[in-house]
């Protein structure tokens, strides 16, 4: 079962007299991450702000489950959830974020559950990706290498520690890999703008989704590598309320 993770979670600010929430936030990881490369989030996002993280079976609190097969078969399950878990009362603005192929499965999302926004970070357009190589035909020598240089740019560390965490990650992001493969751009546009941020120092040219929409698609290149939203969390949140400002009710 697919687990959004409150990582924002302060009663005392939800009880009865304060202010409503702003902005109902949930963000989709990266390929072989989960809930983990958020929590330098949780500090830096605005009080009024809901704040949750999709972890998909397999990694963090649903270690041990089967890892998922079919991407869009997550994406209903994973709306299904968030359908039940704004069912609380919780009627904010809802916004999507996804990290790379995060953003794939936030798009997905987006088809089942009206979003207000949709963010997407070092993910280019569905278009845009036959001409990349998703990584799909990585061996296990490569694998491991690819995970091990994603986790010494995120956090440097000993090289004992980092041999511990290539093993657990590997199958994680192998797995991801595989579910990747089973992408399909859907048939209909979404009908909220779509923010595509890009880091200026990842390979990914910044493209806009605006095939992905009939309302307006929007560019920004930030600071960072294809893994600037774990980089350089405070840069990214504050691209956000600057490019939610309007849904939030004009508070940036």
């Amino acid at each position: 079962m697919t687990v959004f993770e409150n990582l924002l979670s302060r009663p005392a600010e939800t009880s009865a007299g304060d202010r409503e929430t702003a902005v109902d936030l949930v963000a989709f990881p990266c390929a072989g991450s989960g809930s983990a490369g958020y929590r330098g989030w949780r500090e830096a996002l605005p009080a009024d702000w809901r704040f949750a993280v999709a972890c998909p079976p397999g990694r963090e609190t649903s270690y041990g489950q089967p890892f998922a097969k079919d991407m869009a078969r997550l994406a209903d399950d994973m709306a299904a959830e968030l359908r039940a878990r704004r069912a609380d009362g919780a009627g904010a603005p809802l916004v999507l974020f996804g990290h790379s192929m995060g953003g794939l499965l936030a798009q997905l999302v987006a088809q089942r559950i009206p979003a207000d926004a949709l963010v997407v970070a070092a993910c280019p357009p569905p278009a845009a990706r036959a001409s990349l190589d998703d990584g799909s035909r990585l061996d296990h020598d490569e694998l491991r290498r690819e995970v091990a240089g994603m986790l010494q740019v995120l956090s440097p560390m000993d090289p004992g520690l980092l041999a511990e965490l290539v093993e657990l990650t590997a199958p994680v992001l192998a797995a991801d890999v595989e579910l990747l493969a089973t992408y399909r751009a859907p048939a209909t546009r979404l009908s909220c703008d779509i923010w595509a941020l890009y880091g200026r120092e990842d390979t990914l040219e910044p493209l806009p989704w605006s095939a992905e929409t009939t309302a307006a698609a929007h560019v920004r290149v930030l600071p960072g590598s294809h893994f600037f939203v774990q980089e350089s969390p405070g840069a990214v949140i504050a691209e956000l309320r600057r490019c939610l400002a309007p849904v939030a009710g004009g508070a940036a």
